[in-house]
C-alpha cells in the first residue's frame, strides 16, 4: 500500500498547476518585508525607551549644570588664583600662615621680583627649599612657567612623575609665582574646596584621569564617601548626574567634575527610573497592540477556514442522505413496489427529507454563530438502529453487510452532531473498506459509552494511521491509479474537529491486513 499524500490549501494555486517563479517571488518578497517590517519594529521598540530616557535626563542634566557651573567656575578660579602675599622673611609670620590657610593647595612660592629664594610649603608655613632633586624639579618648572605666554602652566608627563596621580600647576602672580598641587582625598583638598563652596556645599568635587572616564570597575575609596564635599573617581563614574568642567586647567589627562550628594542624587535616579518605566510602558503597549492586531488577524483568517470547513461538513454529511433519497424515488419510479411498500417509502422520504432540512438549518445556524452549542440527549440503542436504518439502502447499492452489536446501555449528545460523526464512520468503512461492516455499542470505563464502527478491509501502514484525520488526506489503492473514490479527504479530519469540540473519545486502531477500527466514545448515562 501507498503512502498517503497530504496536499495543503492553498487558494492562490491552481488546480492542476503551482505557482509560478513571479507569484513564488511575491510570496518570498512579502516574507522578507514582514520579517523586516517585524525587525524594524522590534529595533524601534526596543532603542526609543532608552533614546526617550537619554533625551529626558540630557535635558536634565544640562539644567543641573546651568545651575552648578558657577560653583564648578570658582573652583577652577581659586586653582588659577594668586593672591598678594606681603612680603616675609622668615616663612611662619602670621600672614603667611593666613596665606597658606586661604590657599590649601599651594605647594611652593617663589618672589619673581625680590632675592628669587624659593620657599616650600612645611605644614602652615613656608621654609627656604634645600637643593634637593624635588626642589630642582620646582626650579625648573618655574623656568619654564616664565617663558610660557599664559600665566598658568602645567608640567607634562615627562615633567612631572607623578603627573598620573598629582595634577600640578605653576600659576604666575604680579609679586610671587605659585606651584599648587591637588592630592586627591587629602585633607588640604577638602578644606579648599570648603573655602570655596561653603559649609553647605551645594554639590560635591572631585577629579578623575580622562582615560578612565567611562570605567566602571574602579574601586570605591573611603574619603570619597558622602557627605564628603570631596568625591573619588569610582562615585564620580557612577553617578547619574555630573558636571564636568571640560577645561585643561588641571594639565592634560585631568577632569574636574562635580556630582550631587547622594540624596539629591537617589532623586535624580528616581526621576531616571520613572521615565524609563514610562517610554518602557508605552513601548509595551504598542508591542501588545500590534501582537493584537495580527492576532485578530489570524483569528479572523482561522474563522473564515473554520466557516469554510464547516460548509464543507455541512455539504459532506448531504451526500450520502442525499444519494439514498435518489435511491429510494429510483425505487418509486420504477413501479415494482405494492401500494403498501411504496407507502413505507413515501414515509421512509418524508423522514429524510425532515433530516435533511434539521440538518440543514443546523449547519447554517452553526455557521452563522447563532449555535453555540447544541444540547446533549439521550442517545439508546433505537436511535443507534435509525441511523444504520437510514444508510442501509447505501450498503445494499454496494452490496455490502452492516451489522449491528449494541448493548441496553444508553448515552447523551447532540445527536445532529452524533448523526454526522456515525454517518462519516460508516460512509469511510462502506467506501474505503471491504467486506462486512460492523457498528457496536460497550460500556467502557470511566462512564463512556463506545461507539466501534469496523470493517475488514486491507488496513493501514502504521504511518498511514499516524497520518489519517489530516485535511485533504485521500486513499490511493494499491497498485492502481487515481483516488479509490471520489471525495476531498475531508470526512475524518472534520470528524476529529466536532469530537475535539464536543469533548468526545476519538482514536483509530488498524494494521496491515487486519481492517479498520474507529471507536467514539460519548457520556454514558
Amino acid at each position: 500500500m501507498q503512502t498517503r499524500r497530504i496536499s495543503r490549501f492553498n487558494p492562490s494555486k491552481g488546480r492542476d498547476h503551482g505557482p509560478n517563479l513571479w507569484h513564488r517571488l511575491l510570496n518570498w518578497g512579502g516574507v522578507a518585508l514582514l520579517l523586516l517590517a517585524g525587525g524594524a519594529l522590534a529595533y524601534g521598540l526596543y532603542w526609543a525607551p532608552k533614546q526617550f530616557a537619554f533625551n529626558r535626563m540630557n535635558s536634565v542634566l544640562l539644567a543641573y549644570s546651568d545651575q552648578h557651573m558657577p560653583e564648578m567656575a570658582r573652583v577652577e578660579q581659586h586653582w588659577m588664583d594668586v593672591p598678594v602675599l606681603q612680603a616675609f622673611e622668615r616663612g611662619d609670620e602670621p600672614v603667611v600662615r593666613e596665606y597658606l590657610r586661604k590657599q590649601p593647595l599651594v605647594e611652593a612660592v617663589l618672589d619673581r621680583w625680590g632675592n628669587r629664594v624659593l620657599w616650600v610649603r612645611e605644614g602652615d608655613r613656608l621654609v627656604k627649599a634645600s637643593d634637593n632633586r624635588t626642589t630642582q624639579m620646582y626650579r625648573a618648572w618655574i623656568a619654564q612657567a616664565e617663558t610660557y605666554p599664559r600665566t598658568q602652566w602645567t608640567p607634562s608627563a615627562s615633567q612631572d612623575p607623578d603627573h598620573n596621580l598629582i595634577p600640578s600647576s605653576v600659576v604666575r602672580g604680579d609679586q610671587y609665582m605659585v606651584i599648587k598641587s591637588w592630592r586627591p582625598g587629602s585633607p588640604r583638598v577638602t578644606d579648599a574646596l570648603l573655602q570655596v563652596l561653603g559649609a553647605d556645599a551645594p554639590l560635591r568635587v572631585g577629579i578623575r584621569r580622562t582615560a578612565e572616564g567611562t570605567r566602571k570597575n574602579l574601586s570605591k575609596l573611603d574619603w570619597g564617601k558622602d557627605p564628603n564635599v570631596q568625591a573619588d573617581p569610582a562615585r564620580i563614574n557612577a553617578a547619574l548626574i555630573s558636571v564636568p568642567t571640560n577645561s585643561d586647567y588641571l594639565g592634560e589627562g585631568w577632569d574636574l567634575v562635580g556630582i550631587p550628594f547622594a540624596a539629591e542624587s537617589a532623586h535624580y535616579e528616581a526621576m531616571y527610573a520613572r521615565f524609563k518605566w514610562t517610554a518602557w510602558s508605552v513601548a509595551l503597549i504598542v508591542a501588545l497592540a500590534v501582537a493584537l492586531g495580527f492576532w485578530l488577524r489570524h483569528r479572523s483568517q482561522h474563522q473564515a477556514l473554520l466557516d469554510a470547513d464547516r460548509m464543507a461538513s455541512l455539504t459532506h454529511s448531504l451526500k450520502t442522505p442525499l444519494a439514498i433519497l435518489k435511491f429510494r424515488c429510483d425505487t418509486l419510479r420504477l413501479g415494482r413496489l405494492t401500494q403498501d411498500q411504496a407507502d413505507e417509502e413515501l414515509l421512509k422520504l418524508g423522514s429524510e427529507v425532515d433530516n435533511l432540512t434539521l440538518m440543514i438549518e443546523n449547519g447554517l445556524r452553526v455557521i452563522r454563530g447563532s449555535l453555540d452549542h447544541i444540547p446533549a440527549v439521550e442517545v439508546n440503542p433505537d436511535w443507534l438502529r435509525g441511523v444504520a436504518e437510514d444508510l442501509q439502502p447505501a450498503f445494499e447499492a454496494e452490496d455490502r453487510e452492516l451489522r449491528l452489536v449494541l448493548v441496553e446501555n444508553s448515552g447523551k449528545a447532540p445527536l445532529p452532531s452524533l448523526r454526522s460523526a456515525l454517518f462519516t464512520l460508516l460512509e469511510n468503512a462502506l467506501f474505503h473498506g471491504r467486506g462486512k461492516v460492523v457498528m457496536e455499542s460497550c460500556l467502557g470505563r470511566g462512564g463512556r459509552l463506545q461507539l466501534r464502527v469496523s470493517d475488514e478491509g486491507e488496513g493501514l501502514e502504521p504511518h498511514q494511521l499516524r497520518a489519517i484525520g489530516k485535511p485533504f488526506l485521500r486513499l490511493r489503492q494499491q497498485g492502481k491509479e487515481g483516488f479509490q473514490r471520489e471525495g476531498q479527504g475531508l470526512g475524518l479530519s472534520l470528524l476529529c474537529q466536532v469530537a475535539e469540540k464536543e469533548g468526545w473519545g476519538l482514536s483509530f486502531a488498524s494494521a496491515p491486513g487486519k481492517g479498520f477500527l474507529a471507536t467514539l466514545e460519548i457520556p454514558a448515562t
